[in-house]
């Protein structure tokens, strides 16, 4: 079972969301976690599952992590009961609480205090001991607001790359020319921030925004069409790129509700959402 939770409205415009995911499997399970832009900070509370690495290997996962962007889906293997808690980020909102290059934590899990120093050590340990989900709602927000607080040397830089970004709908040149600076300085600037490359940005962001609309039963054609891709082709080729799939297959996933807890029950896109002042 899939829940969600909203943030503290001081740190919406970082945090999309706080979520949690029960399952109890009869027999093992595999799920299919779908790659977007938008880190998260994740504990375990109960048994750790396995994931299939690049190796092709089946390795268990950490208690608690932070993972990044991500290119490629995930396959997730769950062969014990298991209880999890969950920061989602946006894609931007790490660097407000950590100064460590986004860049260097792509694709891969992050441990806690690598990831966001002594909050990511304070955040497992406090999350671990409560005893409900509000009660880790409560504990994350007290947490990530003391970040908040202290943690400002981003800022600025947050706010040029929020700005520039327009939620995600301008392309690379678009927003390079917004704070009037070459291709090369920008990419340098939002990888920090964000940590994968602002094309990479706009094809995820285009990915979600097309399985929303396969997922609502829209034509192929008119999903490509209104996402931006050049053309049915060009969209197949992208999304096979991502998910291994081709799109009338990931429709069938869909419509199966293979991927209903991971992504079907989650709030929208995480670029859709308010900016700091």
């Amino acid at each position: 079972m899939y829940r969600s939770f909203d943030p503290h409205q001081e740190l919406s415009a970082f945090i999309e969301c706080y979520w949690s995911w029960r399952v109890d499997p009869d027999v093992d399970a595999l799920d299919d976690i779908l790659p977007d832009a938008a880190p998260e900070f994740i504990v375990h509370m109960g048994s750790i599952p396995f994931i299939l690495n690049a190796s092709g290997e089946w390795r268990r996962q950490h208690r608690a992590f932070l993972y990044c962007a991500a290119h490629k889906a995930l396959r997730l293997s769950v062969r014990e009961p298991l209880m999890l808690f969950a920061i989602r980020f946006r894609p931007w909102g790490v660097g407000r609480f950590s100064n460590a290059s986004m860049a260097n934590m792509l694709d891969r899990p992050v441990p806690p205090f690598e990831s966001l120093n002594k909050l990511g050590d304070e955040l497992e340990k406090e999350l671990r001991l409560a005893e409900s989900d509000i009660s880790r709602v409560k504990v994350a927000d007290r947490l990530l607001l003391d970040g908040l607080k202290s943690s400002s040397a981003i800022a600025p830089r947050l706010k040029l790359l929020l700005n520039a970004a327009n939620g995600g709908r301008c392309s690379s040149a678009e927003m390079a020319q917004k704070l009037s600076v070459s291709d090369r300085t920008f990419s340098r600037l939002w990888n920090d921030v964000v940590g994968i490359q602002p094309r990479k940005f706009v094809q995820l962001m285009r990915f979600h925004n097309a399985l929303e609309m396969i997922d609502r039963g829209a034509k192929l054609s008119q999903v490509a069409a209104d996402c931006g891709y050049s053309d049915q082709a060009h969209m197949a080729r992208q999304i096979k790129a991502i998910t291994g799939l081709p799109p009338s297959s990931l429709r069938r996933r869909l419509g199966n509700r293979v991927y209903q807890d991971l992504y079907l029950s989650r709030p929208g896109a995480p670029w859709r959402g308010s900016e700091p002042a």
